[in-house]
């Protein structure tokens, strides 16, 4: 089937400016289909011809604007032919947006990168988190010093192959040192770039199609109900390791994040139509209201922080997260937890979710709730399934009168004798 095409500029006269001119346009007509744009170009309504689709040659700028109808004619005409022949596949809009892509100029890598990172600062505090965004900017900074050391500063996004990010990739994890995950996400994050270019149509290919991007798993850590004990039990010597094991203790019996419990206030703390006292504050990283019902422990934890104020930050003076993490793992040793045992501040969630409410039999929901999650799915990322839980849900099937039956039929069953092999004759 033969493909239609056809180009006519015409004026809108129902729209005037104060000089009393109108904006000429361009309508590309495809298959029966239409789209027009504006040509940025204005003229007056008595100096337009109609049936010509140009002005009138006694008008004193008509040859400069006609020059540039004639311009826009010609790339149309070009951009359809070379269209129709590369992709064998055209519509009237697909040929206005490639025209429109034509007509700016493309902006470098780094210039897209830039702006998607602008985009991402203007989505902090409503949809993204400060963390989520510097944590973008990050990757930001270490693909421009990769193109700054490779000498390709300029790169075009069009340039972007596998080539160029298998060497990014191992430029992180050689010459920067970062770790698999880090490397993933950042390859994550240059990937929302390409596909702003897609969607901007610099390019026509997505080659993160590719290569894979690894994700490493790992194992989430939570705090057995014997090792809660022995930490509970245990008083260090001095009074910062001390407050440090009771922010984690905390944490353990709140599920609170290491962000969230450095901001927690008094005033955090409700007591509700029931009696309850609960702690109800918005989360650092998703803004969403968490509510969790105080636990005798985690009460007593609050009477001796607060040190009997009533009013401000529970913990006035709070340790940086990498000096909290080695005081935790050291506080674990000397309490005489395994001496395998990893614990860093987000284990102190893990086992809130885990130790302290899955294994006792709280609908996930419920916990999703209190761990102030935006989706069920990653709170399934805290159900871990562990020993002493398979054991406790295991227990009434060890009992039941099923098993009974099934163990009385396999008595009833006698063990059959093996055959005794005749000897061959003539061996």
């Amino acid at each position: 089937m033969k493909s239609t095409f056809a180009i006519l500029f015409y004026i809108d006269r129902s729209k005037t400016n104060e000089d009393g001119l109108c904006v000429i346009r361009c309508r590309i007509t495809c298959n029966g289909t239409s789209s027009s744009f504006s040509t940025q170009l204005q003229t007056s309504p008595d100096e337009w011809l109609a049936r010509k689709g140009c002005i009138k040659a006694t008008t004193g700028n008509s040859s400069g604007i006609n020059l540039q109808l004639n311009s826009i004619e010609e790339c149309l005409h070009s951009l359809y032919e070379r269209t129709l022949r590369e992709e064998n596949y055209i519509t009237a809009e697909y040929l206005k947006e490639r025209y429109m892509q034509q007509s700016r100029p493309m902006p470098t890598l780094t210039e897209l990168y830039q702006s998607v990172c602008e985009y991402k600062e203007e989505l902090q505090g409503r949809t993204l988190s400060k963390a989520t965004v510097r944590a973008f900017k990050d990757s930001y900074k270490s693909f421009v010093h990769f193109l700054q050391v490779r000498d390709r500063a300029d790169c075009m996004p069009t340039e972007v192959d596998k080539t160029l990010l298998e060497d990014y990739r191992l430029f992180m994890l050689r010459d920067l040192g970062n770790k698999e995950s880090s490397v993933g996400n950042r390859l994550r994050h240059l990937h929302q770039v390409i596909r702003k270019a897609l969607q901007e149509r610099y390019v026509r290919e997505d080659p993160f199609e590719l290569i894979d991007i690894e994700t490493p798993t790992y194992e989430r850590n939570a705090l057995t109900a014997d090792d809660l004990q022995k930490l509970l039990a245990y008083r260090p010597h001095r009074s910062t390791d001390n407050h440090c094991r009771l922010i984690f203790l905390l944490g353990c019996f709140t599920g609170l994040a290491f962000s969230d419990l450095k901001k927690l206030r008094m005033d955090d703390v409700y007591t509700f139509g029931d009696g309850r006292r609960y702690i109800s504050l918005c989360r650092t990283k998703t803004q969403n209201r968490s509510i969790v019902p105080l636990l005798p422990v985690a009460e007593k934890i609050l009477a001796i922080v607060s040190h009997g104020r009533r009013e401000g930050l529970f913990f006035r003076e709070f340790p940086s997260n990498s000096n909290f993490n080695r005081t935790i793992q050291e506080i674990c040793i000397k309490a005489g937890l395994p001496p395998h045992t990893q614990a860093t501040s987000h284990t102190a969630r893990h086992t809130f979710a885990t130790t302290i409410c899955l294994e006792n039999g709280l609908p996930i929901e419920t916990v999703s709730k209190m761990l102030g999650h935006r989706f069920i799915s990653t709170t399934e990322i805290y159900a871990r399934v562990t020993k002493s839980k398979i054991a406790k849900e295991m227990q009434p099937l060890m009992g039941s009168e099923h098993t009974r039956v099934l163990r009385k039929a396999l008595r009833l069953c006698p063990s059959r004798t093996p055959k005794k092999s005749s000897p061959i004759i003539g061996m």
